[in-house]
C-alpha cells in the first residue's frame, strides 16, 4: 500500500512555494534526487596561491640581503613593511569571507583568500628572517671590506696598528706566519681565540719582536689557554700570509681581552691591536662570502617554491570534499522528507 502512494508522489512534492518558482526543479535529478553542482575554481585565486608568495617572498628576501639594505636600510625596511600591507590586505579580505560565512564557496575564491592570507604571511616571515641572517653573516662582511683600504706589503716587524687603521684586506710580506708560542683565549660562554702575525727570518727561527699589532682570531678553536690554536684553515701554513679583517662589533671586545692576557701572560706589547681571519688567499676568501650568499639565496627560493607547491593543492582537496559532504548531506534529508511523506499517506 505505501509503495503505490510513493509511486504517484512527484519529485518535489513537500516543498515550499518558492522551490517551485522558475527553474527551481533543475536542482532535481531525473531519480529526484538533487543534482551535485560543480564547484567552479577560481583560477586567479589559484594562480595567485601558487605564484603569490614566492615572489612575495623573493622581493623581501632580496630587500633585506643585498646592496639596498646596506646603502640605504631605511627603503628596504620600508619594502618589508609595504609587503606586510599586501599580506594584512589578503588577511582583511579571508577575515570577510570567513564573517560572510561563504568561506566554502568556490566562486568566490574565499578558501584561496585563507590559503594566500596564510602562505604569503609565512613567506613574509622567512624572508625578513632568512633575508637578515644573509645581509649580517655574508653580505655587510662583505661589503664592509669591500669599503676598506687593501694594504698588499705589510711588514709586521716595522708597522704599527694605526698606520692601517682602515684596513680590510692585508697581505703580509712572504715568511710572515702565526706564533702560537704566544696564543691566548678568553671565554665568555664561547671561547675566543687569539694569535700574534710574526715574521721568520731567513734561517727559519722566529725572533720575538717589540710589539704585536696583528691578531689572528677564530671562536671556539683552541683550548682553555690558546695553546693548541686552530683557528681557519691556513692557522699552519707557512705558505698563507694573508687575512680579513674582523667585521663583527660585538666580538671585538673579547677578542681584545683576550689579548689583554696574552700580554700580562707572556709579557709582551700590543700598541693598537687589529683583529682578523688569517687566509692564504684574500680574493678567494672573499668570494666565499658571494658564493654562501648565492647558496643561501637559491636554497631558500627553492625551498619556498617547494614548500608552496605541496601545500597549494590543500584548498582544492577541502572544497572537493565539502562539496561531496554537502551534496550527499542534501540527498539523505531529500529521501527522509519523500519517506516521512509517503508514510503520512499510507496512514491516511
Amino acid at each position: 500500500m505505501a509503495s503505490r502512494y510513493l509511486d504517484r508522489i512527484p519529485a518535489g512534492y513537500g516543498e515550499t512555494a518558492a522551490d517551485y518558482q522558475y527553474g527551481a526543479m533543475d536542482k532535481l535529478g531525473a531519480s529526484g534526487y538533487p543534482r551535485r553542482q560543480r564547484k567552479r575554481m577560481n583560477l586567479l585565486s589559484m594562480a595567485l596561491a601558487l605564484f603569490g608568495p614566492w615572489l612575495l617572498f623573493i622581493t623581501v628576501f632580496a630587500a633585506m640581503s643585498f646592496s639596498l639594505h646596506y646603502a640605504t636600510p631605511e627603503i628596504a625596511y620600508f619594502i618589508a613593511t609595504l609587503c606586510m600591507l599586501v599580506v594584512m590586505t589578503l588577511g582583511f579580505f579571508a577575515a570577510m569571507t570567513i564573517r560572510a560565512g561563504t568561506a566554502t564557496e568556490a566562486g568566490h575564491g574565499a578558501n584561496w583568500y585563507i590559503f594566500i592570507f596564510l602562505t604569503t604571511l609565512l613567506a613574509w616571515c622567512l624572508g625578513v628572517a632568512l633575508g637578515g641572517v644573509n645581509f649580517t653573516q655574508n653580505m655587510q662582511p662583505y661589503y664592509d671590506m669591500t669599503n676598506l683600504n687593501v694594504y698588499p706589503a705589510v711588514d709586521v716587524t716595522r708597522m704599527r696598528g694605526q698606520q692601517l687603521m682602515d684596513a680590510g684586506r692585508m697581505v703580509f710580506l712572504p715568511r710572515s706566519q702565526l706564533d702560537v708560542r704566544y696564543a691566548m683565549s678568553f671565554r665568555n660562554t664561547d671561547l675566543y681565540c687569539v694569535a700574534p702575525v710574526a715574521r721568520r727570518e731567513t734561517n727559519g727561527s722566529l725572533p720575538r719582536l717589540l710589539n704585536y699589532d696583528f691578531w689572528a682570531v677564530g671562536i671556539n678553536c683552541c683550548s682553555g689557554d690558546g695553546s693548541d690554536f686552530h683557528c681557519g684553515q691556513h692557522f699552519s701554513d707557512k705558505q698563507a700570509h694573508a687575512g680579513l679583517r674582523l667585521m663583527r662589533d660585538e666580538q671585538r671586545p673579547f677578542f681584545r681581552l683576550a689579548v689583554q692576557q696574552a700580554l700580562a701572560a707572556y709579557n709582551i706589547k700590543a700598541t693598537h691591536p687589529i683583529f682578523l681571519h688569517w687566509v692564504a688567499d684574500p680574493i678567494l676568501a672573499m668570494k666565499e662570502y658571494e658564493e654562501n650568499d648565492s647558496s643561501l639565496c637559491c636554497w631558500s627560493c627553492s625551498a619556498t617554491s617547494r614548500c608552496n607547491c605541496v601545500l597549494w593543492p590543500l584548498p582544492r582537496w577541502a572544497l572537493q570534499g565539502w562539496a561531496s559532504r554537502t551534496s550527499s548531506e542534501e540527498a539523505l534529508k531529500h529521501c527522509l522528507v519523500v519517506a516521512s511523506q509517503g508514510s503520512s499517506h499510507s496512514v491516511q
